[in-house]
This record gives C-alpha cells, sequence and structure tokens, in this order.
C-alpha cells in the first residue's frame, strides 16, 4: 500500500500556525521598539511632552507599521501594549509626560484603524465591515470634537481631512501592495495607510490638547499648526520608507498577505 501522504488541511494549520508565531513575534518587536524611540524626541508640540525632553517622539513613525503589519485586531492589542509601554517610561523619567494621557492611546487606535484601512472590507466573525468607511467616520467625528470648541483655527484638521478623504477613496478603490514595483512607485503605494496611522495617532493627543489642556485656537492655528505639519510629513515620509523596508524583510507577514486579503471585493 502507498505511504499515506500529509493531510492538506494539516500541513494548512501548521502554515498558520507557524505565521500566527511570526505575527505575535513581531508584534512584540514592533512595541518595544516603539517603547525605545518614544524617548527620543521628533519636535515640540504644546501639551505633547514627550517622554525625554518634551517633544513629540521619533516613535510616530513606526505607529502605522501595528495596522499594516498585523491588521485590525493585532494592531489595536500590541499598540495598546506599546502604549502601557511608554506610560511606563513615562512614570520611571518624568510623571510630567502624562499630561496628555490619551496619547499613550494613538498606538492603539492607529493600529485599529490603519488595519481596517487595508481592505474593503473586513471580516469580525461573521460580520463584514467597511474598514475604510469606518476609519472615515472616525476622523470626521476627531475633526468634529475639534471644530466645535476652536473653529477660528478650523485649518488645522486640513491633514486629518486629507486623511478622511483618503480612507474614502480607499473604500472605492482597494490597493494592494507590490513588492516588484521600483523606484519611488514602491514607496508612494504606502503613504496611504502610513498618513492614515499617522493622523489616527495624531487624533488622541489632538484631542487631550483640547479636552484636557485646554489649549486656544490661536495657539493651535498659528503656533502648533506649522509645527504639526511639518513633523507629520516627516513622519508620513519616513514611516513610509520604514513601511517598505520591513515589508521586505517580512514579505510573508504583512497583512495584504493574509489570506482573507484575497477574497475581500
Amino acid at each position: 500500500m502507498p505511504q499515506d501522504q500529509p493531510d492538506a488541511h494539516e500541513e494548512l494549520h501548521e502554515f498558520i500556525s507557524k505565521s500566527e508565531t511570526k505575527t505575535y513575534a513581531v508584534g512584540v518587536m514592533l512595541a518595544a521598539v516603539y517603547g525605545v524611540l518614544i524617548l527620543v524626541p521628533m519636535s515640540a508640540f504644546v501639551g505633547a511632552l514627550g517622554i525625554a525632553t518634551g517633544g513629540i517622539p521619533v516613535a510616530i513613525c513606526v505607529v502605522p507599521l501595528f495596522g499594516i503589519m498585523l491588521g485590525p485586531t493585532k494592531g489595536l492589542v500590541f499598540g495598546l501594549v506599546a502604549g502601557i509601554i511608554a506610560a511606563f517610561l513615562a512614570l520611571v523619567v518624568t510623571p510630567i509626560s502624562l499630561a496628555v494621557p490619551t496619547m499613550l492611546l494613538g498606538p492603539a487606535v492607529s493600529g485599529l484603524f490603519t488595519g481596517l484601512s487595508m481592505r474593503r472590507a473586513t471580516r469580525f466573525g461573521s460580520i463584514r465591515v467597511p474598514g475604510p468607511i469606518v476609519t472615515a467616520l472616525y476622523l470626521f467625528i476627531i475633526i468634529m470634537l475639534y471644530e466645535v470648541p476652536n473653529s477660528a483655527a478650523w485649518w488645522f484638521m486640513t491633514p486629518y481631512m486629507l486623511a478622511l478623504v483618503t480612507a474614502i477613496l480607499l473604500q472605492i478603490k482597494s490597493v494592494e501592495y507590490n513588492r516588484d514595483l521600483g523606484g519611488l512607485n514602491k514607496y508612494i503605494q504606502v503613504i496611504p495607510f502610513v498618513l492614515i496611522g499617522t493622523m489616527t495617532d495624531f487624533s488622541m493627543l489632538t484631542m487631550g490638547a483640547v479636552y484636557i489642556l485646554g489649549i486656544p485656537a490661536d495657539v493651535f492655528g498659528f503656533v502648533v499648526f506649522p509645527l504639526m505639519l511639518a513633523e507629520r510629513t516627516v513622519a508620513v515620509v519616513a514611516g513610509s520608507f520604514l513601511a517598505v523596508l520591513v515589508l521586505a524583510a517580512f514579505r510573508d507577514l504583512w497583512y495584504w498577505a493574509t489570506p482573507e486579503s484575497t477574497s475581500e471585493s
């Protein structure tokens, strides 16, 4: 009698198990890297009170990777772990860093909504969720929560509006990562997701600055806005290059590569 051939279902289960293990390892690595980079300031933001010297940390360049690499659920979980690490370091290094505690939720929020934006529909059990539209709705709520008390400096929300429009476009036309592209196109294709990841992360800091610190509209519009625009542009550019490098290193792990992504229309 011929020897029994390996069961295809068992091979698939083993492959998925190994992929899951790698995914969790990448999640832990991202959380740890975020925890280290939270100590390195990029620029000063009124109310940010970054961990080391009172500035926005370089870690904002890493944040979009939680959603891009791990998807919405694991991106949320490991983003929360990253926030806990940041909170611990804040308490150890300088308690004033927690003046805006909402910023510690940034990685989790970014992981969730960046992951949701990766596909036109995401399954949670038997429920299909139009991820980009849900992300756009979240950004719209953030914009309204800012504009109600600070309409005199409405332009502060323009990067959020750009992210909102990007999310809507991703609902209309899905984008899949093509690792065979060369030149700048390789980096441009990830910009929509990095932009959404960066702005959803920043939303937590903005809400804290509005409702906890009560920063006036004039300060938002004329002092914070130029700094925010510069740092978020740097974060999107640097984050896009970083995303491409990480996707090349873990080419079997990114969220696009999971079996579900090929079945979404």
